[in-house]
């Protein structure tokens, strides 16, 4: 492998820095979505077979799986969890994941779902979602601020978008993506409630375990 990129390299400059953007954004985020800044074009580099071949040779090494999702508009790494181990969550980015998941099939059903299958609702309803799948539980639920920065994270990641603050309504449009499903999948999602009913350690926050 290491031939082929200096091969590239030397042949093809522009190709080599593009192959090397990409991989750097994927390892530093996950993912990658068409509606960010500066996504089209660290997502044309997969539209060139012989830097997409690359690119997927070398998060393969490295016992993840390169995931191109034209429709959805994106792009990411997945563990393969026979060779890589999981990277661990803290307990409330993991019930903030679900409850992405929650709502995004919700507005499915309902079939509102917009362009790349992402789903559009708000801050302020995903909080008051996330309070009622919390509550009764033996978990405290946590404050807006800490949800929305849970979601700033998960924003990071390219699996939500957070709009502009309503001064007014003191409230954000909340983009949730459909590459969500892939993050959270079916097994992860029936998980909810079992971990939701865990009880609550000193260090609940950094003993268990999420997908990603």
């Amino acid at each position: 492998m290491l031939l082929e990129f200096n091969t590239l390299e030397n042949g093809n400059p522009r190709g080599f820095q593009r192959v090397t953007q990409l991989i750097a954004h994927l390892m530093r985020n996950q993912f990658v979505h068409a509606e960010d800044r500066g996504a089209a074009a660290l997502l044309e580099t997969l539209h060139r077979p012989e830097l997409a071949r690359l690119v997927d040779a070398y998060f393969d090494v490295a016992g993840y799986r390169l995931v191109h999702r034209e429709t959805e508009g994106w792009a990411g790494i997945l563990p393969d969890p026979d060779r890589t181990s999981l990277p661990r969550m803290r307990i409330d980015e993991t019930i903030a994941l679900l409850v992405m998941r929650r709502l995004w099939e919700e507005a499915l059903q309902l079939g509102e779902v917009y362009a790349n299958g992402t789903v559009r609702t708000t801050l302020n309803e995903a909080y008051a979602a996330y309070q009622g799948i919390v509550a009764g539980t033996r978990r405290a639920a946590l404050t807006p601020g800490d949800f929305r920065d849970v979601l700033r994270t998960l924003e990071r990641r390219s699996i939500v978008r957070l709009g502009d603050l309503d001064p007014e309504a003191q409230d954000m449009d909340l983009d949730i993506r459909a590459l969500v499903t892939s993050v959270a999948g079916d097994d992860f999602t029936a998980s909810l409630e079992q971990i939701l009913s865990r009880p609550v350690a000193s260090h609940a926050d950094t003993d268990d375990r999420g997908e990603s």
